[in-house]
């Protein structure tokens, strides 16, 4: 099948400069200069659907406006309590179950789209764990494994007391998801 030229076409905030070569799945890739100054290589399928119509900036700006017009956000800014830190790590988010979680597991989440577990792990700005498991099971040794390996130290470090002792995440809470009642 012969390629669309999209060179010079706009896409929302994305212009084609030029063709990128192709993706693994065989769609072209197409260089694009983003209104913001950026460029971002973009699948063809993506730019003609409008699923993508900017580097990322307009992701960006959407949530930072979301975030300062959200009254439990604003209320919660400059509390000096909402962020514990330890050696610039936000232990206190690295290791509470959010009231969202529906996996029970700290850091572990079912992709519908996927339709695998991911397991993640965010520390000082950095994703020090991010994979997809086909397994729920999988996916929890992976993250505990991770805070063993990253955050049990740090904790240690803070309390003064031996890694080995210092219990991270309990044993998970496995809740039904769509995946699992299937």
């Amino acid at each position: 099948m012969k390629r669309k030229d999209l060179t010079g076409q706009t896409f929302g905030r994305l212009t084609v400069v030029e063709y990128a070569g192709h993706a693994k799945n065989g769609n072209a890739q197409w260089l694009c200069q983003c209104t913001c100054g950026n460029t971002a290589v973009v699948d063809g399928y993506r730019l003609r659907r409008g699923t993508t119509t900017s580097c990322g900036c307009y992701r960006r700006e959407y949530m930072a406006k979301a975030i300062r017009e959200n009254p439990k956000t604003v209320a919660q800014m400059g509390k000096k309590a909402q962020f514990k830190q330890t050696e610039g790590v936000n232990v206190a988010a690295a290791t509470k179950l959010r009231s969202t979680n529906r996996s029970g597991v700290i850091g572990v989440s079912f992709d519908r789209q996927s339709g695998k577990w991911n397991a993640r792990l965010f520390m000082k700005g950095r994703l020090l764990l991010n994979k997809q498991f086909v397994n729920f099971d999988e996916a929890v040794r992976a993250r505990h494994q991770a805070e063993k390996e990253f955050l049990e130290p740090l904790i240690a470090r803070v309390n003064d007391v031996a890694p080995c002792n210092v219990p991270v995440n309990s044993q998970p809470v496995r809740r039904q998801t769509r995946a699992s009642a299937n």
